[in-house]
């Protein structure tokens, strides 16, 4: 069975060969050298937003796993589910599920740091 990894992996290059596809089949026609470098700059673009998408996923995964201890009081917090957050990045917008912790003696909400 592949790793999460390995499956992500699969995912990018399936997106980026579709895009590759696709730029080469506008290629075939008459261009001008501004289309072609619209073409090439918007399978850019797609490829980095695919790759800041995955990327911020993975993070988010990762810091679902441990039970973080409140940064106020030091005792331990309760999973109360995960929250949806769109991030603007450098690469375009993206949505985020992160995590939420609650600690029942400060009464306070906590998105662990990622």
């Amino acid at each position: 069975m592949p790793s999460r990894r390995e499956q992500l992996k699969a995912k990018l290059m399936a997106e980026v060969e579709a895009l590759v596809e696709e730029a080469l089949a506008k290629g075939e026609d008459t261009l001008t050298m501004e289309a072609i470098e619209d073409i090439a700059l918007f399978a850019r673009d797609q490829v980095g937003q695919a790759l800041t998408r995955s990327l911020v996923a993975q993070q988010a995964k990762a810091g679902d796993a441990e039970l973080p201890s409140c940064p106020e009081c030091g005792q331990p917090m309760r999973a109360k589910g995960k929250k949806g957050r769109y991030l603007c990045t450098r690469s375009g917008e993206t949505r985020i599920e992160r995590a939420y912790f609650y600690c029942v003696a400060c009464r306070r909400g906590h998105f662990p740091p990622g």
